[in-house]
């Protein structure tokens, strides 16, 4: 596949909000992490589903080193998305 691809707006609002609570457990470099990940997140496909923010949320949480502190971010994440 090659782009560039699309991604329904709420999922991208539903994004930013997973990227302040990254943001919010790994400090400000996290900035950084997100757009890294955003990009390619967004690379890999058309973006239409709850699921494919599950994804990013996965692709997030391997940014984050202690177990607990990801388990958390993840909880947290899907609680936004609506994933349990």
């Amino acid at each position: 596949m090659t782009g560039p691809f699309r991604a329904l707006p709420i999922l991208l609002q539903l994004c930013d909000a997973i990227d302040a609570l990254f943001i919010e457990h790994v400090g400000p470099f996290g900035q950084m992490i997100t757009a890294e990940a955003r990009s390619r997140w967004l690379a890999s496909g058309n973006k239409m589903k709850t699921s494919d923010v599950d994804d990013y949320v996965a692709l997030l949480a391997q940014e984050i080193e202690d177990r607990g502190q990801r388990a958390e971010f993840v909880s947290q994440a899907r609680q936004l998305v609506g994933v349990r």
